[in-house]
């Protein structure tokens, strides 16, 4: 029953014999089980399959890995880690899950504010406020 809720969340389909490079944009939806090399851009859900391979920066409504990830993730809804994930780059997210066995390298950033890019860079104006308020320690190299 998952794979076919999967399957109609993700209207596009990446075979495990495809390998792609370039910049890829859907509307609805994409599960990959082959290899992308580039940027994935939906406004919809990502789905990297246990033989999928990415080396992209990801960009989505919802992300769920079961693959490799090589690059910075971005969901703007949730970001799922299953257990059989590699994922190695920062990720964003406004929900994230973290499936015992997963294996993730790089900087998280969670929260509802987490995917609001300001000013500040992407970083959260709470958590900016927070940064540009701790005081100046001499010695420390902060100025």
């Amino acid at each position: 029953m998952q794979e076919r809720e999967s399957t109609q969340e993700c209207a596009t389909f990446i075979g495990n014999d495809v390998l792609i490079k370039g910049e890829i944009t859907v509307e609805k939806g994409l599960r990959v089980d082959g290899k992308i090399e580039g940027v994935v851009s939906t406004k919809g859900k990502v789905h990297v399959g246990k033989s999928g391979q990415l080396n992209a920066e990801v960009n989505a409504g919802s992300v769920t890995v079961e693959g490799k990830v090589k690059g910075n993730i971005i969901a703007s809804e949730r970001a799922t880690l299953e257990a059989t994930s590699n994922v190695c780059g920062d990720l964003t997210a406004t929900r994230l899950v973290v499936n015992e066995g997963a294996t993730f390298v790089g900087k998280v950033n969670v929260g509802p504010e987490a995917t609001k890019g300001g000013a500040s860079g992407g970083i959260p104006s709470a958590v900016a406020s927070r940064m540009t308020s701790q005081p100046t320690v001499p010695g420390n190299g902060r100025h």
